[in-house]
């Protein structure tokens, strides 16, 4: 029969083993989640550039003129 120490042994070495699986997939997903705040921040960026583009636009003649047509546009659907 198979002494305590042996026994404990055993245990001691699972619990290590565990520990290095969960530290190995730990480091796993937080590689996955750093590359998905980095595509999320590549995102936000083209966002606030496409934001910027369309500022621009409605500062410009045309976005004058589109919200000229659109104003006359409401004002004669509420008729």
């Amino acid at each position: 029969m198979p002494s305590m120490d042996t026994f404990i042994a055993v245990c001691l070495a699972l619990i290590v083993v565990e520990l290095a699986v969960m530290v190995g997939v730990f480091t796993f997903v937080m590689l996955r989640v750093k590359d998905a705040a980095a595509a999320v921040e590549v995102a936000a960026y083209r966002v606030d550039q496409e934001v910027l583009s369309v500022g621009e636009t409605f500062r410009s003649g045309w976005g004058g003129a589109l919200r000229t047509v659109i104003s006359a546009g409401l004002s004669f659907l509420r008729r």
